[in-house]
């Protein structure tokens, strides 16, 4: 079955929508409540939506622009939130070449300054988003391709989670759970270099830990595949 991406701003979703969303949360994630969902959910500016053939929501991302005032002069941060897929549709490209069209469209929307893409993994397949979308990007099993972003890293995650970022550690991690992955959608049987480093990295993922992750979004940093969808998603600037 085919998906579709469309990109909304959150202040467009309706009642009926956002419980679609919170039943995809639910129904992968332990320890989410509705509550916390919604409230997390009013965060953020964009959305991108999965639908399939029928309509329905089959998966969805979230976007923030420099939450917590992270951007500086310099530079904005473009914050992921909740990204989920239902398995089903595992294996679909369709969330990939979406999240890179609206990238591309909120770099040339803010083209005067750079852009860095903040991410927190709570799971092995959200990490391997960058090893398959860029040249560069933090943390990296090897050094050759690893970024110098920690001290960015660190500047966004301190400023939006405070004592819950263990910087020695690399991961944020809350005295209570705020969601991790249901046992049988957090465990691989495909165990590659990029994530058996995740898994080193981050060894208490199913308990909510979420590893702190950081890509340069500029367009010479993205691979072909991802590149040409940024530069396809430019051609129509986003605002914010």
């Amino acid at each position: 079955m085919l998906l579709n991406y469309n990109l909304k701003y959150i202040h467009e979703l309706d009642a009926a929508l956002i419980e679609r969303l919170f039943v995809l949360m639910d129904q992968n994630y332990n320890c989410v409540s509705f509550v916390a969902f919604t409230n997390d959910l009013a965060n953020k500016q964009l959305i991108g939506l999965l639908k399939d053939e029928t309509g329905e929501i089959q998966g969805f991302t979230t976007f923030a622009i420099n939450p917590c005032n992270t951007g500086t002069a310099e530079y904005n941060i473009l914050f992921s939130g909740d990204t989920i897929i239902a398995p089903a549709f595992w294996g679909t490209q369709e969330l990939a070449k979406g999240w890179c069209k609206t990238v591309g469209g909120l770099i040339a929307g803010s083209p005067q300054k750079k852009w860095y893409w903040f991410l927190l993994s709570k799971g092995h397949r959200t990490y391997m988003y960058l090893p398959l979308f860029f040249e560069k990007y933090y943390p990296a099993f090897d050094k050759n391709v690893e970024d110098d972003l920690f001290p960015i890293v660190n500047s966004c995650a301190d400023a939006m989670y405070g004592s819950s970022w263990k910087p020695q550690d690399g991961v944020i991690r809350f005295e209570e759970s705020h969601g991790e992955l249901k046992d049988e959608f957090s465990k691989t049987t495909k165990k590659n270099k990029h994530t058996q480093f995740f898994l080193e990295r981050n060894p208490h993922f199913y308990k909510g830990d979420e590893l702190t992750c950081m890509a340069d979004l500029s367009v010479d940093n993205f691979k072909r595949f991802t590149q040409n969808a940024v530069l396809e998603g430019a051609q129509h600037l986003i605002f914010i």
